[in-house]
This record gives C-alpha cells, structure tokens and sequence, in this order.
C-alpha cells in the first residue's frame, strides 16, 4: 500500500514542478505587472505544497514546519510586492 501512495506523491510533486516551470514563465514573460507578482504568488504556494508532499513522503514532520515559515516569507513577499506596485502606480498618477 505504501508503494501505490509514494508514487502518487511523486506524481503530484512532478505536477507542481511542471506547475512552477509555467508559473515562472508567466512571472518573467508577463505582459503586465499583477500577472508577474500573480507568477510569484503561484509559485510560493505550490513551493509550500512540495515541502509538504515531501514531507509526508519523507516521514519528516519538520518539514512541515519549514513549509509554513516558507508559507509565511512568501505571503509578506507578494505584499511588499504589492505595496511596492501601488506606491508607483500613484505616483504615476500624481505625475499625470
């Protein structure tokens, strides 16, 4: 029973990489700005579900532990990023 489950595990977390793969291409090719931090945000969230799957894979529990702080640095990432872009677009705006 435990070969059927690791290898959906490693299915799924070959799912996530191809996931990420298209989630960075869409963060560098853009077109516009909230696609980019949208690419970001996506890829943070599906690195926190890899650290997860491996951790049930692995039988680490303080893997889950690393996933939640990763969780967390990416969620205040993607408001700076944010923040950041809302800043600049009104100065725009107050130049226009």
């Amino acid at each position: 029973m435990d070969v059927w489950r690791d290898r959906l595990l490693i299915a799924a977390l070959l799912a996530l990489a191809v996931g990420i793969f298209l989630a960075l291409l869409r963060a560098i090719r853009g077109p516009r700005v909230a696609d980019r931090i949208m690419g970001v945000n996506m890829i943070g969230t599906m690195s926190t579900a890899c650290i997860c799957i491996l951790s049930v894979l692995l039988r680490q529990s303080w893997l889950l532990d690393v996933g939640l702080i990763y969780c967390l640095i990416s969620f205040l990432a993607v408001v700076v990023l944010v923040k950041n872009y809302i800043a600049s677009h009104r100065r725009e705006d107050d130049d226009a």
